[in-house]
C-alpha cells in the first residue's frame, strides 16, 4: 500500500497542476491573440469542474458539448491549447480552500510592487507563481537557492515560455530582497525592520545565483517568436485588394496605426478628430476611461473619412454590426488572397505597423507611443527584427 501511495506521490509531482496551466494559458493567449477575458475565464470554470485522474481532453469535450455556440468557440480554443501542450492528466489544485497560500513575504513584495504591476491580472500571476515556488520549498525562505529554484523554473510540465516567465518573477523577487539587504537600519519603520531580519535568512549569493538560470528556448520557437509581418509592398497591396470601404477602413487602422482586432471593434465616432489628424484608442485591459490619443496616419485617415461619410455614421460605434470573429475572418481572407508565406494573423498587421514604422527611421519612442507599448522593450523588436533581416547583407564586403 505504501509502494502505490509513493507512486501516485510521484506520478504527482510530474503532472502539472491546474493553477500552473491557466498561468502557461493565460501568458499563451497573450502572446498569440493578445486578448485573454472570457478565454481565461472560462477556462478556469472548466477546471474547477475537472475531475482529477481522468483525461482533461475528453472531459473538456464533453463540458463543451452541453454550452452554447458562443462559449463552444471560446472553449475550443483552449482544447486546442491542451492539445499543443499534450496536456492529458492534471493535479486540480483550484477547489482547495487554501490555494495559491499566501507567503507573507509575497504579500510584500506585491505590496511593494504596485507601480511596476499595475493591472490586477499582472498580480495574479506574480502571486500565483510565487505562491508556488514557496509551497514547492515548504515554506522555508532558507531553501531559495539556485538549485530549488531552478528545479521549480525548468519543470517539464511547462512550456518553454513559460519556464521564461516564471524565470522573469523569481528574478523580480530575488532583487527585490536584494533591495531589501542593502537598506540602512536607521531609515526603516519597525514593520521594515522586522521584514529585513527575515530576508536577512535568505543568502545574498543564493540571490543572485537565481538569477543566473537559463532558460533555453528551441531554436524552432525562437525563430518564429516574433509574428511575421508584411514589406510595405504588401501592406500596399493588401489595401488594393479591399474594395469594401468598411474593410479599407479596418485595414488602414491596423496596418497603419497599429490597432488590434478588440481596439478597431471598440471605436467610437467621438473618437476620431479626423481635422485634427488623432483617433483615441481604448486598449487591451484599460477602461473606457484610460483612453490613448495617437496620430492618425494619412492612409487610415483619408480610409475612415470616406467609409463614415458614405456610411452616414454620425454617432455610436463606428463597425456597428462587425464581431470579433467576423473581423478576423475578413482579415485572414485578405491574406489569402494576397498569398503570403508564413504564419499570418490578424495580429501581424500592427507587427507590420510598427516594422514599417521603424524601417522608415520613426524614433523608437515615438513608435512605442503610437502602439501604446508599456514597456520600450516590447518595441525594440522590431529593431531586433530589422537587425536579424540586414545582418548578411549588410556585411557583404566585411
Amino acid at each position: 500500500m505504501g509502494q502505490i501511495s509513493r507512486r501516485v506521490e510521484k506520478l504527482q509531482k510530474k503532472t502539472p497542476r491546474t493553477s500552473e496551466v491557466l498561468v502557461d494559458y493565460e501568458y499563451w493567449l497573450e502572446r498569440k491573440y493578445g486578448v485573454t477575458g472570457a478565454y481565461l475565464v472560462n477556462a478556469k470554470s472548466f477546471l474547477k469542474t475537472y475531475a482529477q485522474g481522468g483525461n482533461v481532453q475528453s472531459q473538456l469535450t464533453d463540458y463543451i458539448s452541453q454550452r452554447g455556440p458562443s462559449l463552444r468557440s471560446i472553449l475550443n480554443r483552449f482544447l486546442n491549447f491542451l492539445e499543443l501542450r499534450e496536456f492529458v492528466y492534471l493535479v486540480n489544485d483550484l477547489n482547495e480552500p487554501k490555494l495559491p497560500r499566501s507567503n507573507p513575504y509575497v504579500k510584500i513584495f506585491l505590496a511593494n510592487s504596485q507601480d511596476r504591476l499595475r493591472s490586477s491580472r499582472s498580480m495574479s500571476i506574480y502571486a500565483t507563481i510565487l505562491n508556488g515556488y514557496f509551497e514547492s520549498i515548504k515554506d522555508d525562505i532558507t531553501r531559495i537557492n539556485k538549485r530549488t529554484a531552478g528545479k521549480y523554473i525548468l519543470s517539464p510540465s511547462l512550456s518553454d515560455y513559460t519556464k521564461r516567465l516564471y524565470k522573469s518573477v523569481l528574478k523580480a523577487f530575488c532583487q527585490w530582497v536584494l533591495e531589501y539587504h542593502s537598506m540602512d537600519y536607521s531609515e526603516l519603520s519597525r514593520e521594515q525592520k522586522l521584514v529585513k531580519k527575515g530576508l536577512k535568512r535568505i543568502s545574498a549569493q543564493s540571490l543572485k545565483e537565481v538569477s543566473t538560470i537559463r532558460v533555453t528556448l528551441p531554436r524552432s520557437l525562437t525563430s518564429t517568436y516574433h509574428k511575421d509581418s508584411l514589406t510595405r509592398i504588401q501592406r500596399n497591396r493588401l489595401l488594393s485588394l479591399a474594395k469594401n470601404p468598411r474593410d479599407r477602413a479596418i485595414l488602414s487602422l491596423m496596418a497603419w496605426n497599429g490597432l488590434r482586432s478588440i481596439e478597431v471593434l471598440r471605436l467610437f465616432v467621438s473618437d476620431v478628430k479626423l481635422k485634427e489628424g488623432k483617433i483615441a484608442v481604448w486598449g487591451k485591459g484599460k477602461s473606457e476611461k484610460s483612453k490613448d490619443t495617437i496620430k492618425l496616419s494619412s492612409i487610415a485617415k483619408k480610409e475612415i473619412g470616406l467609409f463614415m461619410k458614405r456610411g452616414s455614421i454620425k454617432r455610436g460605434r463606428i463597425f456597428l454590426d462587425l464581431t470579433r470573429p467576423a473581423l478576423d475572418g475578413m482579415v485572414n481572407s485578405y491574406f489569402r488572397k494576397l498569398r503570403v508565406k508564413g504564419k499570418f494573423s490578424p495580429h501581424s498587421l500592427r507587427h507590420t505597423a510598427g516594422q514599417l514604422m521603424y524601417e522608415k527611421s520613426i524614433p523608437l519612442e515615438l513608435i512605442q507611443k503610437t502602439l501604446r507599448h508599456a514597456d520600450l522593450r516590447t518595441t525594440m523588436i522590431y529593431a531586433q527584427k530589422a537587425i536579424e533581416r540586414n545582418y548578411f547583407k549588410r556585411l557583404k564586403r566585411f
